[in-house]
């Protein structure tokens, strides 16, 4: 791909410093064929920032400021790939930023005008809980592998346009959720979210990887935040409006038509978004040239899933945890309490709408808070506790539920925003789309399975209440601020603090990180190729595939069995 500030930046460089390019590695010395010293987050090699006792290895002063040529010192964007975005001019990060943050908007207001019309797609369909949590779990369950998928992708090939066709398949998914509803046919909608869901998932992950490229090294935080600020507020104005709109059309069909009309404005927000990028870069996002050279480097290995960091994982087992029970809660928040609290539908769903306020607001502002002094476990640590009160207050108390929403709406600002921006720290550049594939990947597999098995609770429990489903979310809960402390204490002794130290302290560090990526980049080097498998990796990676065949099959069994109501 041939960035069009490559000759801008060249020209500075050389006015500046001579013929240093800053697409080159400040600390690598080109007239030698050695790479810079590895910086790992292994916790049995080389600790980021640490270059051990070879004092060789450390960069000095006289390599920053010698000259090579530039045959010598350039790295070819092409060669470098979507690495090399994060050292970008900030004009092309700005229209990046603004346009990429509408990408999964219609997915998101989609998915909560479904969860907002419980009551009625449960009265219209002729179901009972249990298939309503099929339902629910319908875009989950395809989610389990295709975010992945998309992650891989994204790192491979590094193409914008991969995103139009995902939201393609977010616009004839909402389609014929719209059709479903028109005709009241259950393996109709079904059918309808699973395409939605490969599409919502896809996107959503795309969105993520892009965002993580280009602002990995400064400000990632801050784009992240705006980008779970605009998600939060599609996913407000969904679980907001959509009772209202049935109620004044009078029809539960209207709301879904407006999900499909939403959706089809984000699609057209990511063609201006792919046509810009494609100005940007003279060319196809991918072309023919592109893909020869990516084939022919094969920088990607797919065994290296197996020596990602223990601290990886370590965050996606809370992720598992705490992402299940946010997702899943929202699929049930108007109906907890519109039946606990004894309120009428349109009422439920203003209540519940509060879920959402606060990472509207919140989240941004966390963004410039952790940019500047980090502190991203402790805040995820607030998370947890949000979660236990939310849980206790909606569970076992009848203080107005607009109180409990709150907190719950406070731990999903608190929570997401440091998983996501530790991954792409922690994660080698070339597989941060990988990495957060998985993480929406558990995510789905967590909600599919926690889906299913609230609504055979509530289905089990006296009255059909929710005291069981919320015993459940507390006990989670708990286990997951467990593992949040832990993570606080053995990331502070192995990774020397990293997710919790200051900007200026950071940036140095991931700076460091992403030159060495881009040089490996450029010899088409796999990043993991020193770090061994070790046997840790694989029993996380077999713990995450026997979740991922639990949720397919209770998805199916419950599917195939589930009541349905007679009227």
């Amino acid at each position: 791909m041939d960035y069009p500030w490559k000759e801008d930046i060249e020209a500075a460089r050389k006015a500046n410093n001579g013929s240093r390019s800053l697409y080159s590695n400040g600390n690598h010395n080109d007239s030698q064929s050695t790479l810079p010293p590895r910086l790992s987050t292994d916790t049995e090699k080389t600790r980021l920032g640490d270059y051990g006792d070879d004092k060789n290895n450390r960069p000095s002063d006289h390599d920053d400021q010698e000259q090579q040529s530039p045959d010598q010192q350039s790295i070819q964007p092409g060669e470098a790939g979507d690495t090399a975005l994060a050292n970008a001019p900030w004009k092309y990060k700005a229209i990046a930023l603004v346009t990429a943050l509408m990408l999964p908007v219609g997915s998101h207001f989609s998915t909560s005008a479904l969860s907002a019309m419980k009551s009625s797609v449960r009265d219209n369909l002729h179901i009972d809980n249990t298939r309503y949590g099929v339902l629910s779990s319908s875009v989950s369950i395809i989610n389990t592998i295709f975010p992945i998928i998309g992650g891989m992708f994204i790192d491979i090939f590094g193409s914008v346009w991969g995103t139009m066709a995902v939201n393609g398949l977010v616009l004839l998914g909402s389609l014929l959720t719209a059709l479903a509803a028109r005709f009241a046919s259950f393996p109709l909608i079904i059918v309808g979210r699973v395409i939605f869901g490969i599409g919502g998932g896809l996107i959503v992950t795309m969105q993520e990887s892009l965002l993580s490229k280009w602002f990995r090294t400064q400000s990632l935080s801050i784009a992240i935040g705006m980008q779970l600020s605009v998600s939060r507020l599609a996913t407000f104005l969904g679980t907001l409006v959509a009772n209202p709109i049935a109620e004044r059309t009078g029809t539960w069909v209207w709301p879904f038509w407006l999900a499909f009309i939403i959706c089809g404005f984000s699609i057209s927000m990511n063609l201006v978004y792919a046509l810009i990028v494609r100005h940007l870069e003279g060319d196809n996002v991918v072309n023919k040239d592109d893909l020869t050279r990516l084939k022919k480097k094969k920088s990607f290995k797919y065994h290296s899933i197996l020596k990602f960091p223990l601290f990886f994982w370590h965050v996606i087992v809370i992720e598992f945890l705490f992402a299940s029970v946010w997702s899943s809660f929202q699929t049930i928040s108007t109906d907890l309490v519109q039946t606990r609290f004894g309120t009428t539908g349109v009422l439920a769903g203003y209540t519940a709408s509060a879920s959402q306020v606060v990472p509207i607001i919140a989240t941004p502002l966390l963004g410039v808070f952790m940019d500047i002094f980090g502190h991203r476990i402790k805040i995820l640590t607030l998370s947890g506790i949000f979660m236990i009160i939310s849980a206790i207050l909606l569970g076992w108390t009848y203080v107005n539920a607009v109180v409990g929403m709150v907190f719950y709406s406070f731990s999903l600002a608190f929570g997401t925003l440091p998983m996501i921006t530790s991954i792409a720290m922690i994660m080698e550049s070339s597989y941060v789309g990988t990495g957060l594939g998985i993480y929406k990947s558990s995510n789905n597999v967590g909600t599919a399975i926690l889906d299913i098995i609230i609504g055979r609770i509530q289905d089990q429990t006296a009255g059909q209440s929710y005291s069981g489903v919320m015993t459940l979310y507390l006990v989670l809960a708990c286990i997951g601020t467990g593992l949040i402390l832990t993570l606080l204490v053995t990331q502070r002794i192995f990774l020397f603090n990293l997710l919790e130290v200051s900007r200026r302290k950071r940036e140095e560090r991931m700076k460091e990180k992403n030159d060495r990526e881009v040089e490996l980049n450029r010899q088409g080097r796999d990043s993991y190729e020193e770090t061994e498998v070790k046997a840790v990796n694989i029993f996380f990676v077999g713990l995450f595939v026997a979740a991922l065949l639990v949720a397919w099959i209770l998805f199916f069994v419950y599917a195939a069995v589930g009541k349905v109501k007679v009227t």
